[in-house]
């Protein structure tokens, strides 16, 4: 039966893990089953994961937790609900208090994470944490911890949080950009007990067989034909230039509105037009669009070349974060063993 176009649009929204993210599955289902073994009686084993905007880490995390959701049961003292794994973005906080409330709140406390110091506050998240059997905690945008540029903030949040996993034994992913990483460097002992540390990256030209196998995938996936194939070398290109390497412009920026353009105008395929209009209206796009250039030798594309980095040796007024660095590259400069030249 044919979709409708309500029901096309809403097939459009969808999740591919990349190669990236299956290993920062692995690991998370690693450090949960280590401290379920264990009975929570030993250190777990936390993570932080990091990546420029854009690159995924924010969906990703919230289609694992959709993956883990919330479930009541009953037992001699009646009905609970259990959290298997609780997420919150961080709060923008001078303080650990903001934090824990955050916390207290999005867990379920009855008292909404109010009422209280930081001591007692804790205490009532450790002990909630235990009745709602929580196996992962996730926090998010950790970064904002060292927004104030104020190193005694760092010290107290970055204490809190080794605290938290000292206390409660449940392991901790935390999820920032990259210049997030003062957070868990401040105290050593807390970069202990963060173990594992994965950086989600922005496709390069090193890695374009990579994103060629994920255009596969996204391709199998849309409820649309493409006028060619996604993962086409040149295709290929095109899509990267429009993007950067970068995951979220390349489907919310240039394939998804493709397709929702196509989907609207009652069109079978999609067209090169479409793409031209999807990479027109992105107003986050400031070259020339790679749909409007005949020659593939003729595009130049942008990559990233180093990561976003905090300066802690900045003075007053300085910028203390120094932006990733992008560099210019070409058609060219793809190598024989970075095209995926047939189908896998």
């Amino acid at each position: 039966m044919k979709q409708s176009k309500e029901e096309a649009i809403r097939s459009l929204s969808f999740f591919v893990a990349t190669m990236q993210l299956k290993k920062i599955l692995d690991a998370m289902k690693i450090i949960r089953e280590f401290s379920k073994i264990n009975n929570y009686e030993v250190m777990p084993k936390c993570m932080l994961l990091t990546g420029e905007a854009g690159v995924g880490k924010t969906y990703f995390i919230k289609q694992y937790v959709d993956s883990y959701p919330r479930y009541d049961i009953s037992d001699d003292f009646g009905e609970k609900t259990i959290v298997p794994v609780l997420y919150c973005e961080l709060p923008k906080a001078k303080h650990p208090k903001p934090v824990v409330s955050q916390l207290l709140y999005k867990l379920g406390d009855p008292l909404k994470g109010l009422k209280g110091d930081v001591r007692e506050l804790t205490e009532r998240l450790i002990h909630l944490l235990k009745e709602t059997k929580t196996e992962l905690i996730i926090v998010d945008e950790v970064q904002h911890a060292i927004e104030t540029t104020n190193r005694n903030v760092i010290q107290e949040i970055g204490e809190w949080f080794k605290i938290l996993i000292n206390e409660s034994r449940i392991p901790i992913v935390l999820v920032g950009v990259p210049w997030a990483q003062p957070v868990i460097d401040v105290n050593a002992q807390l970069r202990r007990r963060v173990r594992y540390h994965y950086e989600l990256k922005n496709y390069t030209l090193k890695t374009f067989d990579e994103f060629q196998m994920f255009l596969q995938k996204i391709e199998e996936r849309l409820p649309v034909k493409i006028y060619t194939t996604l993962w086409e070398v040149e295709m290929a290109f095109r899509l990267f230039a429009a993007s950067n390497g970068n995951l979220s412009e390349l489907l919310e920026g240039t394939i998804i509105p493709a397709c929702e353009i196509a989907i609207t105008n009652s069109q079978e395929v999609v067209t090169e037009e479409n793409f031209i209009e999807a990479i027109d209206e992105n107003s986050n796009f400031k070259y020339k669009n790679p749909f409007l250039i005949d020659s593939i030798k003729d595009i130049r594309a942008y990559q990233q070349k180093t990561s976003s980095r905090w300066n802690a040796s900045a003075k007053n007024k300085q910028q203390r974060v120094i932006d990733a660095v992008y560099a210019k590259v070409k058609f060219s400069d793809l190598k024989l063993n970075d095209i995926l030249s047939k189908k896998k």
